[in-house]
């Protein structure tokens, strides 16, 4: 009776024995699943981040690109502007040397007509004269 007791009590003993490395292996199983949903957890994580910054590095490429983009285009514009800038100035210094043209034809002309209004007033002068008084 004594060996089945110690039988029992032996079995009983390896019940508990394997029970417990069954709560041994779960608690382990447990802790290896939350290490597994912790690092899958912090794998995500890393992946948006991953994916966050590459959207700002993406998003800061497009701002410098509309910026460069910009600034070409005030290039442009102003480039536009000083072109115009200098067709206006021809035209002025064509209006101007066509005016200084005209002023020295008037000029000229001036001159003209009191060389000839002197040349008249000489020849008067000198008709009514007599020889002697030459």
């Amino acid at each position: 009776m004594q060996a089945l007791e110690s039988n029992a009590e032996h079995e009983r003993v390896v019940q508990q024995q394997q029970a417990e490395a069954d709560r041994r292996r779960q608690r382990q199983q447990a802790a290896a699943a939350e290490r597994k949903r912790s690092e899958a957890h912090a794998a995500a994580q890393a992946q948006a981040n991953r994916e966050r910054q590459a959207a700002v590095t993406r998003q800061r490429a497009i701002e410098d690109q509309d910026r460069s983009y910009e600034n070409r285009y005030k290039e442009l514009q102003l480039k536009k502007l000083e072109a115009q800038v200098a067709r206006e100035n021809d035209r002025i210094n064509a209006d101007l040397a066509r005016s200084k043209a005209e002023t020295d034809a008037v000029q000229s002309q001036a001159d003209a007509n009191r060389n000839v209004s002197k040349g008249v007033e000489k020849n008067l002068k000198d008709a009514n004269r007599h020889w002697w008084e030459k």
